[in-house]
């Protein structure tokens, strides 16, 4: 099933504050694609019997994780810390805000998601 990647980005703007509006080459380019492959992952995770239902949920979900995996990279691109004698900055808990707006969008899907966790042994 596919999500509208119009209302994905709409969301991920929101999320993240980044401005999609062609002035930004690559970091616009990186945030399309990030919400496009992850649209295309939570499309694929929906319950197939859902034609026709509103997947504004999902579309949510699918912004929030793509907010979620540019600060992972923006994160990785940066020092932890930067210090002088005078000043110390370190990074903040973007990430962690982040990790709990997947979170929360994903409990939003609860009955669109196929079952994705897999046991395997005796009870």
């Amino acid at each position: 099933m596919e999500l509208d990647i119009e209302k994905v980005l709409e969301s991920f703007q929101l999320y993240s504050g980044e401005q999609l509006n062609g002035e930004n080459g690559d970091r616009e380019a990186l945030c399309r694609k990030l919400c496009g492959d992850s649209a295309a992952m939570i499309g694929g995770w929906l319950n197939p019997s859902l034609e026709g239902r509103d997947l504004s949920p999902a579309e949510s979900l699918a912004a929030a994780e793509a907010f979620y995996q540019l600060v992972l990279l923006d994160r990785a691109l940066q020092p932890e810390t930067v210090s002088t004698p005078e000043l110390r900055m370190e990074q903040g808990s973007r990430e962690q805000y982040a990790r709990q707006l997947r979170e929360e969008k994903r409990r939003a899907c609860q009955g669109l998601l196929q079952e994705s966790d897999f046991y395997f042994g005796q009870m």
